[in-house]
């Protein structure tokens, strides 16, 4: 599957959930630049990054966008949009434009994605078209969802995302040595995971000392613990932990050999028909037998966002109730308990992404554990 037929599938999926409900047309706003437009990067990737941007699709199989004016000739051109209709880039603008791609249909045949949207700009526009500005005409539920299950191509864009994580996580360890300093660590690994072709990093990156340290730069003995992910151009994330010695000790191996044993048992213990909170379960099972302190949580959805929260129409792992459903073939998760000691104070991060199928689970990451030991 490309990305064409992904995106086919996806917007012909809201499209008939939107008719079977009695609307004619559904919104989606891509209002301000990092306002939440995940719901409407799932059915315009190209939004990621861009701001001032309405799409409605309506049931004769037309869209309509709104945009800013500069790029207008250039998607009109395109042919990819029935209408394109050019706006100054400006908010009062973006809701005149958005009133007139909606003046052909009965204000009552029309639906919103409330997820993308600001209050703002969703009471002005209830005001203009004449409408009960309460959500009653929101589409975002189904949407989120839609978003819980991967297809082929989402599930290629992760292990894209991932790969470039990967990468530079290998170049992070080989420059890891006494005398250096993690800020100098933090800003090469940054740097290297947009040159390697991450649109932006999903979350600011973290890396931690395992045993504790109070000086500034990196010594003999320590041992590190990393939490970084990149988000691609069409919006799919990566989320990855690894640990590692900056040189070898004794007590920093064995610490990390229990961390290893536990990430790799529970991945292989995860079973379909499991609820996220079975998997919580299994978790804290193993950190007793291990020797770690139980955990409250361990992991989370990821796809369009990093923390890719639809509950309560996907779990994640524990242990709210919403995590207590059984988890389904192409659900997308972290799995990342925390691991900590409670002799030593030693802690540390393994994060992997793990693909729900129908006969268990699989593990997207391809990095081993045991890096330089």
């Amino acid at each position: 599957m490309n990305e064409k037929q992904s995106l086919e599938r996806r917007r012909r999926a809201i499209m008939e959930e939107v008719q079977a409900r009695g609307y004619e047309a559904v919104v989606f706003f891509n209002e301000v630049i990092r306002q939440n437009p995940s719901n409407t990067i799932y059915v315009m990737p190209g939004a990621l990054g861009d701001e001032h941007q309405t799409l409605v699709m309506d049931s004769n199989g037309d869209t309509t966008l709104v945009m800013p004016h500069w790029g207008a000739p250039r998607v009109r051109a395109s042919g990819e949009y029935s209408e394109v209709i050019s706006i100054k880039q400006e908010k009062g603008h973006h809701i005149k434009g958005t009133l007139e791609a909606l003046k052909k249909y009965p204000k009552d045949k029309v639906c919103f994605d409330m997820s993308t949207v600001s209050a703002q700009m969703w009471f002005r526009i209830a005001g203009e078209l004449g409408i009960d500005p309460a959500p009653v005409s929101d589409i975002s539920d189904h949407v989120f969802k839609l978003r819980a299950i991967k297809d082929e191509y989402e599930i290629d864009q992760i292990c894209k995302a991932i790969e470039i994580t990967e990468t530079a996580i290998h170049v992070l360890i080989e420059d890891t040595m006494p005398g250096k300093s993690v800020l100098d660590l933090k800003r090469e690994l940054d740097s290297n995971m947009i040159e390697l072709g991450a649109y932006e990093f999903s979350f600011d990156s973290s890396i931690g000392f395992i045993k504790g340290n109070t000086t500034e730069h990196l010594k003999h003995g320590d041992a590190l613990s990393l939490d970084v992910g990149v988000r691609l151009d069409n919006g799919y994330c990566s989320d990855m932990g690894r640990n590692w010695h900056v040189t070898w000790e004794k007590a920093t191996e064995d610490y990390m050999e229990r961390a290893m044993t536990a990430q790799v048992e529970a991945i292989n213990r995860i079973k379909p028909g499991m609820t996220g909170n079975d998997v919580l379960d299994i978790a804290n099972e193993l950190n007793r037998e291990l020797g770690f302190k139980e955990t409250v949580r361990t992991g989370h959805q990821i796809g369009l966002d990093v923390h890719d929260y639809t509950m309560p129409y996907a779990p994640s792992f524990g242990p709210i109730e919403t995590d207590n459903q059984p988890l389904k073939p192409g659900m997308t998760l972290t799995y990342e308990p925390n691991r900590r000691d409670p002799e030593t104070n030693y802690r540390g991060h393994i994060e992997d992404v793990i693909l729900f199928t129908e006969n268990g689970v699989i593990c997207l990451n391809e990095m081993p554990y045991r890096i330089t030991w």
